[in-house]
């Protein structure tokens, strides 16, 4: 993805539990757009669905799951047919967690 590419897009990373999802939706400058927790089913997605879209404007959003022992499958499946969605790898959210200086307090923005 060009620079370019990015500067129309959202990210939103997402750190998936057993029983909650926490996602944050990063603007293409770092900044931060809005942040929420939902539970494993699917009203919880609708709303999740719903926070993305009031956000992202004009924006196309790209959702970044991290990748943690099928946790986020249902979720992952419902977002499926509305967004791009990526599994990101435990180990490189680690990585970029143990990097960052100050560390949030999930791991949903290193996604």
């Amino acid at each position: 993805m060009t620079t370019a590419q990015k500067q129309g897009c959202m990210f939103v990373g997402v750190d998936v539990h057993k029983d909650t999802h926490t996602a944050v939706g990063i603007s293409p400058f770092g900044e931060k757009l809005f942040e929420i927790t939902v539970g494993n089913y699917k009203k919880d997605f609708e709303t999740l669905d719903l926070k993305v879209k009031e956000h992202s404007g004009v924006l196309s959003p790209y959702i970044g799951l991290e990748d943690v022992r099928g946790y986020g499958e249902r979720l992952a499946g419902y977002l499926y047919d509305k967004y791009p969605v990526y599994h990101v790898p435990s180990i490189l959210v680690d990585r970029q967690r143990q990097n960052a200086t100050h560390p949030e307090k999930s791991d949903s923005r290193a996604v």
